[in-house]
């Protein structure tokens, strides 16, 4: 049998998509976690809450649109299009939260 290249085999988009994953709940935890100490603190804004809620649903909408034009070729490819979508929006919120509090 002949062993072909690592990128050949179907076992690396779920790697992938399980390491993307696993980013994504980790940020995603950092940045409920600033945002609930802002709140509790009175450091968070009325605009940070409004930009919150609207963010998720202009992505909730875009990932909607992304997947209903061609984003459901497999499960696998779905499930990464989705991850990156969401963990591009989460690492941008993340990264402008730590700077707010520098």
């Amino acid at each position: 049998m002949r062993r072909t290249p690592k990128t050949d085999w179907p076992t690396t988009d779920w790697m992938k998509l399980a390491h993307d994953s696993y980013w994504l709940w980790a940020e995603s935890m950092m940045v409920i976690g600033m945002r609930t100490t802002d709140m509790m603190t009175g450091r968070g804004s009325d605009r940070e809450n409004r930009l919150m809620v609207s963010e998720k649903v202009k992505a909730a909408t875009d990932i909607g649109l992304k997947l209903a034009t061609g984003g459901l070729a497999s499960p696998e490819r779905s499930a990464q299009k989705a991850v990156s979508h969401y963990r591009r929006k989460v690492t941008a919120n993340r990264k402008r939260l730590a700077r707010k509090k520098s």
